[in-house]
């Protein structure tokens, strides 16, 4: 297998932070593939539970930090969801990481293969003053993500 080639004005797009550019560029949605993995737990003290993913070589991120609007794929089934991909300056924390949260999904992820379908960027990452601003823009960004993913504008092509 060889890593997907993305054209170099898709990549623009995409550090960017403009999805749909690049998923028009892309003739398809730009998508990642990773594996679950252990966390520092921090999402689900916030009310949001997250997977961790670690990319697969196969899969290069250029996406710009922030939150994005996905469809994630586990197993055969589709699921909405967000993702964060930063360093999560709230908690001072200096990695780099991508933490998706699936809408309406509750099982344990740990080892588990995903592959995100990026729909549209949401904001920057941000640093919040205090936990409850964190917690009170997840809550915002979720329900403006969940308008727009069931707002029936968008194609499932990609759930082939």
């Amino acid at each position: 297998m060889k890593t997907k080639k993305i054209p170099l004005k898709a990549r623009k797009a995409l550090a960017e932070g403009n999805i749909r550019e690049a998923n028009k560029l892309l003739g398809d949605y730009y998508s990642l593939k990773g594996t679950v993995i252990e966390g520092k737990r921090l999402g689900r003290t916030l009310g949001f539970p997250t997977a961790n993913l670690k990319l697969n070589e196969l899969s290069p991120l250029f996406l710009a930090n922030g939150v994005y609007a996905v469809r994630i794929k586990y197993k055969t089934v589709i699921y909405n969801g967000m993702v964060n991909i930063g360093i999560r300056p709230t908690f001072e924390q200096h990695e780099l990481t991508i933490e998706v949260n699936l809408f309406d999904f509750s099982d344990d992820l740990y080892g588990q293969d995903l592959t995100l379908f990026f729909i549209d960027r949401i904001r920057d990452e941000m640093k919040f003053p205090n936990i409850e601003a964190l917690k009170h823009q997840i809550s915002l960004d979720k329900t403006s993500i969940q308008e727009l993913l069931t707002g029936g504008n968008q194609s499932d092509s990609y759930t082939q």
